[in-house]
């Protein structure tokens, strides 16, 4: 999020009975690419990345920036979680207001 104010980041994991959401890291890096060049996961999305376009590119800590969640479980990346402000909303009352997104590795 762009403006978070007061809040610090990164913040603390957030932990339940399954799943951790926590900040990036360099082993989160093959997830990442997994995730931007699955077809199924980016089918509405404006279509899946090329890999190597994403193994030349993508950081060696991608999506590290505030409001972006790693979802684990079990110690191995699942998915991604973002929060952020809507902007250029093609509906004008959710513009400037909190949006969740969220992806998700298909299963195997």
């Amino acid at each position: 999020m762009e403006d978070l104010g007061p809040v610090a980041w990164p913040p603390e994991s957030i932990r339940t009975e399954r799943l951790v959401l926590r900040e990036s890291e360099a082993r989160d890096r093959a997830g990442f690419i997994e995730l931007y060049a699955s077809p199924e996961v980016h089918t509405y999305l404006g279509g899946p990345r090329p890999r190597d376009e994403l193994e030349r590119e993508m950081p060696e800590v991608p999506g590290r920036r505030p409001g972006s969640f790693v979802v684990d479980l079990d110690g191995a990346m699942i998915g991604q979680i973002l929060l952020r402000r809507a902007a250029g909303h093609s509906r004008p009352a959710a513009e400037g207001k909190a949006d969740l997104g969220y992806l998700f590795l298909p299963r195997a």
